[in-house]
């Protein structure tokens, strides 16, 4: 593979996203697409077996294509820790999405020394190929694509045939974290369903899920056995503490300077909301599954949990860093296998965390508003649809922020009431401070037009 190049400009990628190709070039020779790409059901039409089996095939596929069968290529090299490649990966996986081109290709930088490619650390994770891209609807009919945001240039290139190359590195021109009133009002997005980016983040994050458990099939069923997970309703726990970490994390006030007093906060809230709502958990009692970057996090909870109403807290099997060593992402290892694993422990962390019934979110991360965010704000629409007119025996699915001191939870059930603060339930000291807050979810740029503008005017482009 030849190196990434650096980033082409946003009017390039306009231009090659909206080239006039026969869509049937796309599909590989002798590939049917299946009903899943063309109808507006998705792929959750199909079972995960399915579904995953395709994938499989077409990811196969996909590792020798010729430029026939792929006009264009788009290349996402990610940056930074998990949560924050995450969601810029599914900025771009919508983008393919507005503009019809079915693959994205996962790449890294080799932080992982050695034999390490921009490949290895996605490959290892996932398997090698391709993500592909879920399209509502081929054609004409996309309902997401909006031609006033997205106006076609006025230019022809030649060399059809010829494979162009789309080089994203980190963020994706043209998507911003969300910030009522300057990327998307509240009433917009109810309005516009931001042009369908709810929907292709469940699409992109079910299918990494579905590729990271085929993969470490043997190591998740382990930690599934060994909790016990599936007998119990189970929270998912993210407590990043830092660990020492200082620069970017200390500057954005994202640590805790009490981590013991928080700890034994968040225990008593628990207890607390499961004595009150013990009628959820007769069934399937409660457990809070723990993801942490700081190994002395899971004795200090389970001491307190233990001096309290014995809620079980636990985590898989993980080799943490020293105490006061924070882990960061460039942090580049010489052993490779060592390297992998800790990638792995985090994809394993955020893969459980999407099994959760519903997932806490101990300070803003982009770590819980990828997948375990949008996970759980597609099983809560899922649970309300399913439950009209029956009775309310599950516990609800919910997303929530806990408060800075740790004694209160602010827990949203729809993205818009997530994104808006307008919560569906909060428990705990009501006078309490909330969570300090960052929406690290993208979405495309609204007050684009100029920008867009000047950026096709640079490149000598003309608009119609």
């Amino acid at each position: 593979m030849t190196m990434l190049r650096t980033v082409i400009p946003f009017c390039l990628v306009i231009v090659l996203f909206n080239l006039r190709l026969d869509l049937s070039r796309f599909i590989p020779e002798g590939e049917t697409a299946p009903q899943s790409a063309v109808s507006p059901k998705n792929h959750s039409a199909l079972s995960n077996d399915e579904y995953l089996k395709w994938l499989q095939e077409a990811r196969r596929r996909s590792l020798n294509l010729s430029s026939t069968e792929e006009p264009i290529r788009i290349m996402y090299r990610a940056m930074n820790g998990l949560g924050h490649q995450l969601t810029r990966l599914s900025a771009a996986y919508h983008f393919a999405m507005l503009y019809q081109i079915p693959r994205v290709w996962p790449t890294h930088n080799p932080y992982c020394r050695g034999n390490s490619t921009i490949f290895t650390i996605y490959d290892y994770l996932i398997g090698e190929g391709q993500l592909m891209v879920d399209i509502p609807f081929f054609g004409d009919n996309n309902l997401y694509r909006n031609p006033n945001l997205f106006p076609r240039p006025n230019i022809t290139l030649d060399h059809q045939d010829q494979q162009r190359v789309i080089h994203f590195s980190n963020e994706v021109q043209g998507y911003g974290h969300a910030r009522a009133g300057k990327l998307w009002s509240i009433e917009y997005l109810k309005k516009g369903n931001a042009l369908g980016k709810e929907v292709t983040d469940y699409q992109l994050y079910h299918q990494l899920m579905l590729l990271f458990e085929h993969k470490h099939k043997a190591r998740i069923q382990k930690v599934l056995e060994a909790t016990r997970f599936n007998e119990h309703t189970v929270f998912g726990l993210h407590i990043r503490t830092g660990n020492g970490e200082t620069g970017d994390f200390t500057f954005k006030g994202r640590g805790m300077n009490d981590l013991d007093g928080w700890v034994a906060r968040v225990v008593l809230l628990l207890c607390d909301y499961e004595q009150k709502h013990s009628h959820y958990f007769t069934k399937k009692p409660l457990m809070v599954y723990v993801g942490t970057d700081t190994g002395s996090v899971m004795q200090k909870l389970r001491a307190a949990s233990n001096k309290t109403c014995e809620i079980p807290f636990v985590s898989s099997d993980q080799t943490f860093v020293e105490e006061g060593k924070s882990v960061t992402w460039n942090l580049g290892y010489d052993d490779l296998d060592k390297c992998l694993t800790g990638w792995e422990d985090m994809f394993l962390d955020m893969y459980l965390f999407t099994r959760c019934n519903s997932v806490m979110a101990g300070t803003y991360s982009s770590f819980t508003q990828s997948a375990p965010l949008s996970f759980m704000m597609h099983k809560a629409k899922r649970q309300q649809l399913q439950q009209q007119g029956e009775g309310d025996e599950q516990h609800p699915h919910y997303f929530c922020d806990v408060g800075v001191d740790g004694n209160r939870m602010d827990c949203a059930s729809t993205l818009i009431g997530w994104l808006n603060q307008t919560t569906s339930m909060t428990w705990g000291v009501l006078n309490a401070t909330k969570q300090r807050m960052k929406h690290e979810i993208m979405f495309p740029v609204l007050e684009g037009g100029g920008a867009i503008a000047q950026a096709f005017g640079r490149a000598g482009i003309k608009m119609d």
